[in-house]
């Protein structure tokens, strides 16, 4: 089962797609904050990841300059305001 990790700090969003993601048999784990979800990430990376851009403590733009500087194969989503902008893959 491929694994995602949402990063979003609105609760409604982040509920609303982990219910559609869990229902496509999709396992999800979240984070609240940019800085958070680096660390949920570090711990056990997954197949995909959705960011928020603007999030809190570290912003989603920061975040994935992160994870691309220490996971350069990290698949990567972005949204803004509930909205998918793009996709990052290989």
């Amino acid at each position: 089962m491929a694994r995602i990790l949402l990063i979003d700090d609105d609760d409604a969003f982040r509920g609303m797609l982990r219910q559609v993601l869990e229902h496509e048999g999709y396992q999800v784990e979240e984070a609240r904050d940019g800085l958070k979800g680096l660390q949920h990430y570090r711990a056990a990376p997954t197949d995909l990841i959705i960011t928020d851009i603007l999030i809190p403590e570290q912003e989603g733009l920061e975040t994935i300059r992160r994870l691309r500087e220490e996971y350069p194969e990290a698949k990567i989503m972005l949204t803004l305001h509930n909205t998918i902008l793009a996709t990052s893959h290989d």
